[in-house]
């Protein structure tokens, strides 16, 4: 809830590549808590890779239609999946992955 509530807020508060960038980021650090909440006994680093793999697989499907078909008949898909890759996308996922990891591993 934290995490999507900081989405919104960054939406909220600031404009295009902070907020697009930002949210990219936030995006992986969602995946990275949902592996911990659904195995809790995932190592951080472990968790940091599946959910950098998952964000880097979206990205990668929207070299193909498959997204954009799908955005045209459900608002979830097109918020989900995006539509259009944008290769710099692939390093905030990275920052995304890697602070979930730093806090965590801290914890």
């Amino acid at each position: 809830m934290v995490i999507v509530a900081a989405g919104l807020a960054l939406r909220t508060v600031a404009v295009g590549e902070v907020a697009k960038y930002g949210g990219d980021a936030l995006y992986t650090l969602l995946l990275f808590a949902l592996v911990l909440v659904a195995a809790p006994r995932t190592a951080p680093a472990k968790a940091a890779a599946v959910a950098l793999a998952v964000s880097w697989g979206v990205e990668l499907l929207q070299l193909t239609d498959v997204p954009e078909h799908l955005a045209r008949r459900s608002t979830a898909a097109r918020l989900v999946l995006g539509t259009t890759f944008n290769a710099p996308d692939l390093f905030w996922y990275a920052v995304g992955a890697a602070a979930g990891w730093a806090v965590v591993r801290r914890a």
